[in-house]
């Protein structure tokens, strides 16, 4: 996606913090992940249920993960109070049959001390949940 230079101009400094989180995530390091999240974590993921704590959310995100090899996530715009981070991206997923689908992604995350104790992604998984049931046929 190219931005204007209106546009590109709009985007925050991503915290170092931040884009290292995401570098992690992209290169699927859930170990680095767990230990920069708090013991009593909640991830609120798409339309799924709230996962609380650690083991939740680890099954959570392996469950979300299974469909795609790995993601790109491009900042398109970050805005932080202190302890809250809102984040709005374009998300590129490598899927296991090695096709990519694109979707556009809000994220919400709290920390505590350091820790990520809250997170709260809106996407539409709708583009993943497709591309897997025509792969089926």
């Amino acid at each position: 996606m190219t931005r204007t230079a209106a546009e590109a101009a709009q985007l925050s400094p991503v915290p170092e913090w931040l884009s290292e989180h995401y570098q992690k995530v992209d290169g699927n390091d859930f170990d680095y992940l767990a230990a920069h999240f708090a013991d009593d974590i909640e991830v609120t993921f798409a339309n799924r249920p709230t996962a609380r704590g650690k083991q939740a959310v680890g099954a959570t995100l392996a469950d979300f993960h299974k469909p795609f090899q790995n993601t790109t996530h491009h900042f398109k715009n970050v805005w932080s109070d202190g302890t809250r981070t809102l984040i709005a991206f374009d998300v590129n997923y490598r899927l296991n049959d090695g096709t990519e689908v694109a979707i556009e992604s809000f994220t919400i995350l709290e920390r505590e001390q350091e820790r990520i104790k809250r997170m709260r992604v809106y996407l539409d998984e709708g583009p993943l949940r497709a591309h897997g049931r025509e792969a089926g046929r």
